[in-house]
Parts: structure tokens; sequence; C-alpha cells
């Protein structure tokens, strides 16, 4: 699954660095753009769980916080917008950081793109989208592993988001 999702990347421009994890990749953008980490996350445990598909940027875009931020999507049936929160253990500096940016229309309008899984921004500043597709599932009773391919429009669906955090990150 890693091979197909490093290729939907590389039919963008992106080319895949040498000397990656089994799980992951290292995205090295062409000109202006920037590197990405394309990674497999493993979640689960013993009777069933994913290799879920999570791209970052390699640098970080957003201001450091102490115990890093985490994001939903608002809406039930059409999402309109994503709410932004402080993790446990954050400051106030985190929760006016997760406030800027739950009001960043355009940051929302771009991840309303996405279908993602779970948006996690890493105490460095690193913003990390945790995708629906591009993972394999598996179940041990009855015994099935399923991949799920990254559908046609989200490699650049993802990579606008990201581009979208750091310009967040430069407006705040």
């Amino acid at each position: 699954m890693l091979a197909s999702d490093t290729e939907a990347f590389e039919r963008l421009g992106y080319s895949a660095g040498e000397g990656d994890t089994p799980h992951s990749a290292t995205l090295t953008g062409a000109g202006d753009r920037r590197d990405l980490i394309l990674r497999l996350a493993p979640q689960g445990r013993i009777f069933g769980g994913s290799w879920g598909l999570e791209l970052s940027t390699a640098e970080p875009v957003l201001p450091a916080t102490a115990s890093g931020l985490s994001a939903r999507g608002r809406g039930v049936v059409k999402m309109s917008g994503v709410r932004f929160r402080a993790r446990r253990g954050g400051d106030a500096a985190d929760s006016r950081l997760a406030t800027a940016l739950s009001a960043d229309t355009e940051l929302g309008d771009a991840l309303g793109r996405v279908h993602f899984e779970r948006i996690a921004i890493a105490p460095d500043g690193r913003p990390s989208i945790r995708h629906m597709g591009g993972s394999v599932v598996w179940v041990l009773f009855p015994p099935i592993v399923r991949a799920t391919p990254l559908p046609e429009g989200q490699p650049e669906a993802l990579v606008a988001a990201l581009d979208e955090f750091a310009r967040a990150g430069e407006r705040l």
C-alpha cells in the first residue's frame, strides 16, 4: 500500500527519498513545494486494526505548543469547518492557537476537501492528517485484510491542506 500511496504523490511531482523505513517515505517536493512525510501508522490490537495513511510536513509550519493540538470536523451531514483544541497539558498559548486555527476559514475550506479521519498538530508545529483512504484494514475473525485505495483527487487535496496550514502559520 505504501508503494501505491507514494506513486500517487510522485504523479504530483514529488520524489520518494532513499533510506526510509518500510512504513514511511520522505517525499521531496520539486521547486517551491515543501517536503512531506508519508507513513502508514498502525492502529488497533489483537482482533483487528488498520495501517492508516498519514501525511505531514517534514518541517514545522506552525508555532510550537506545549502539548500539541487535535481537530475534528464540524457538521453532521456536510462539514462546515474544523474545530481545533489543545491536548491535555496544554497552556493558554495552545488554546489561543487552537482558536485562531478554528476561525481560519481558508484552512477550514482546504480541510473540507480532504477525507480525513484525524488531524493532529505535533508540539513542534508539524501538522499531520490521517486519511481514510490509502490504508490497509485487517480483522482477525474472520481473517480479512483489505486495502483501501487513495481516492482520485485526494493527493492534491492533502497537499493543498498542508500548504494552507503553512499559510495559516504565516498569518499568525
